[in-house]
């Protein structure tokens, strides 16, 4: 994907599925602590695409918000499901490609890394569709799966020595778990 090489045009995609996530949420917030902590992640987030500090913070909040989003859309509008599939598989594949770029962690196989990650993201989008939890807890879900993923290819396929999969793995099993403890079950938007 040449146009990701331009920084500019990076970063205002970024900010474009930063900004379409937030005013998604804005949408749907239950209460205005939660709001209003969404703006200050979102302000901080939109600080750190802008000056390309930490990737993997990227990955996981446009995660939430992007998934929130989708789910959302998908919920409110009745548009079908399909419509939610393309757009998922468009987004995280930008989302991957940005990760993989800034970090460097597959070099050849990058397509088909590329491919596995948006394919096991859609499954999880699909699977998560069936379960009457509310977007918030979908949105998170989906970020965990996000950061397992990444974490995998950083540690295991990039051989990368400073971190272990363990400790990405015990985080997303963590963060699962307290949001399916925690969810509003029947609770849909």
């Amino acid at each position: 994907m040449a146009f990701l090489k331009s920084q500019i045009t990076r970063k205002f995609l970024l900010t474009a599925i930063l900004a379409w996530g937030v005013f998604a949420y804005a949408q749907n917030a239950s209460n205005d602590l939660l709001l209003f902590s969404m703006i200050g992640i979102s302000i901080f987030g939109l600080f750190v695409i802008w000056s390309e500090l930490s990737p993997i913070f990227i990955l996981i909040l446009l995660s939430f918000t992007s998934g929130h989003a989708l789910y959302s859309i998908l919920y409110q509008m009745s548009l079908p499901l399909w419509f939610a599939m393309i757009g998922t598989l468009i987004i995280f594949s930008y989302l991957f490609t940005y990760v993989e770029q800034k970090i460097g962690i597959l070099g050849d196989k990058r397509l088909i890394y590329l491919v596995l990650f948006a394919l096991i993201i859609l499954e999880v989008f699909l699977v998560l569709s069936y379960f009457l939890i509310d977007p918030t807890s979908q949105g998170l879900i989906i970020s965990s799966v996000s950061y397992l993923f990444v974490g995998f290819c950083y540690t295991v396929l990039a051989r990368h020595t400073d971190n272990n999969f363990v400790t990405y793995a015990l985080i997303t099993i963590l963060a699962m778990t307290i949001v399916f403890l925690t969810s509003n079950w029947g609770g849909l938007v």
